[in-house]
């Protein structure tokens, strides 16, 4: 019996820390449960944008992430040589988040 109490506790303890750490850095984050936002990123130009590119990185609970978000890389995906502008899409279930960069331009 002793030992269930103790289990719980150290769930409870665990969870909540999982909760403080990942709802600590709102910027990528939105949501805990569930976030699906894209919000802007910059280089916005008038000029016409023939070409797209994107490039995307993925999160576990903010300890493990992988790949290459960059907006370079999103350039170089999509052949871009002037950039007219750039998205960040973020979307997070539970802790495993995947983040877009879509760059468009010539």
């Amino acid at each position: 019996m002793k030992g269930v109490k103790s289990m719980k506790k150290f769930i409870i303890l665990a969870a909540a820390l999982l909760f403080a750490v990942t709802t600590a850095n709102a910027e990528f984050l939105g949501g805990f449960i569930y976030n699906g936002m894209t919000t802007p990123g910059g280089g916005y130009t008038n000029t016409p944008a023939y070409k797209q590119g994107s490039a995307t990185c993925k999160n576990i609970f903010f300890i493990v992430s992988t790949g290459d978000c960059s907006v370079k890389t999103a350039m170089k995906n999509g052949g871009i040589k002037t950039l007219a502008g750039y998205d960040v899409h973020r979307e997070n279930v539970v802790g495993f988040q995947t983040i877009t960069v879509k760059a468009w331009g010539n």
